[in-house]
């Protein structure tokens, strides 16, 4: 029984360090990570920025007060990205607004694979 005890012990402290190590693999430097919302032109909506030094994973869309957008190269300046989440508007007929019940943050892909990682986003009032 003496024996069984320290084996657990360090079972349990080896597959915590496992685990902390495979998780802070996944997550992505995102920097400099903004928001601020606009209301022109009939159209409302956030303009969300962030900065991804690692192109290995590309960052495919965005969510923000449970509002998703899609990324296109477009958006991309340097290794700043910057897209117009549309909430609501009257200028593109037809137009649907995509929810998602995640919590802010971005959906990247890697090899095919579709993965979402949190952001706390900062907003930006004027």
């Amino acid at each position: 029984m003496k024996n069984s005890i320290p084996k657990a012990v360090f079972l349990l402290f080896s597959f915590g360090i496992f685990f902390l190590f495979s998780c802070s693999r996944q997550l992505l430097d995102i920097k400099n990570q903004t928001y601020k919302s606009y209301n022109r032109n009939s159209e409302r909506g956030y303009v969300v920025s962030f900065e991804l030094n690692n192109t290995a994973f590309i960052p495919k869309s965005v969510v923000i007060n449970g509002i998703v957008q899609n990324i296109f190269k477009e958006n991309k300046i340097g290794d700043t990205y910057q897209v117009n989440v549309i909430a609501q508007t009257t200028l593109i007929y037809n137009y649907q607004v995509k929810l998602d019940k995640k919590e802010n943050g971005i959906y990247f892909e890697k090899n095919s694979n579709i993965f979402f990682q949190p952001v706390k986003f900062k907003l930006i009032t004027d």
